[in-house]
């Protein structure tokens, strides 16, 4: 069976100017959400191997328009413009400006849902941005798409892809996926061999059966919760994962080493009705 080397980023929330947003104080003296993509990307190409690919798994852009979107595809493009990256949709992404900005098509509202080959493994993507806020869901189109893709196994197993972690209790109370048994129903007992998501801007791997689910640090900034709020902090960070026969493999790098909270909000206000 192949390996495959690859780096999972996620929750990048670019701007090419965070004035005026709810970010605005993460664009600090030490840069911004931009600024620390570039220097992770930056990092990466200073590999000895470089990946199979990039997964990026949602929350690519904060509620931006379709410059935001063009302005992190030429991010990308200048810094590992030679590996394949691969992007998910999450809950701060406005879905028609992606499909303009980063796809180039215009007046398209259509979810982001999509499989591709990489070596025998089939990488599987889905959408789980709802109703703009912070809950995800996947909705019955996608979920039909999906058990229906997984009835024939690819070569060497699949790596799904959804923004939203799947476990329960894993992030703030009305931020989870609302319909995360109904997938976890539909992977088990398949080739699945991961889950890989972001959403929570904190690292944590644990497993569901044999399937490992794995949430990455984000890359724009770091999370804390306390019993009265959530801070924003200046902890960054992305996964190194590997995959082949013995299943996957994940290694956390983060940015910097000393942590400093950079916002804070009460758990009452972020709670959804």
């Amino acid at each position: 069976m192949t390996k495959i080397n690859f780096v999972h980023l996620t929750d990048t929330h670019i701007l090419q100017n965070y004035k005026g947003s709810l970010l605005e104080k993460v664009d600090g003296p030490n840069g911004n959400p931009s600024d620390f993509l570039m220097k992770i990307l930056a990092n990466i190409k200073s590999f000895t191997q470089m990946p199979d690919f990039i997964l990026v798994s949602g929350d690519l852009v904060h509620e931006g328009n379709a410059s935001d979107y063009a302005h992190l595809k030429q991010i990308i493009e200048e810094y590992v413009g030679d590996i394949p990256v691969y992007t998910a949709l999450g809950n701060h992404d406005i879905t028609a400006a992606y499909w303009e900005g980063y796809e180039g098509k215009a007046n398209c509202s259509d979810h982001l849902f999509y499989e591709k080959d990489i070596n025998g493994y089939r990488l599987i993507v889905l959408d789980s941005s709802h109703d703009h806020s912070g809950v995800g869901m996947i909705d019955a189109k996608q979920l039909e798409w999906l058990e229906n893709v997984l009835k024939t196994p690819s070569e060497n197993g699949s790596l799904l892809v959804i923004h939203h972690p799947l476990e329960a209790g894993e992030v703030i109370d009305g931020h989870a996926l609302t319909n995360s048994q109904e997938v976890l129903n539909i992977i088990q007992d398949t080739d699945v061999i991961a889950v890989l998501s972001g959403h929570t801007h904190q690292n944590k791997v644990s497993s569901y059966g044999d399937i490992l689910l794995s949430t990455a640090d984000g890359t724009a900034f770091g999370v804390a919760v306390t019993n009265e709020s959530m801070q924003l902090n200046d902890r960054t960070g992305y996964s190194l994962c590997s995959v082949d026969k013995n299943g996957l493999a994940v290694q956390t790098v983060r940015f910097p080493d000393e942590i400093n909270t950079i916002l804070s909000f009460s758990l009452q206000a972020l709670q959804h009705n």
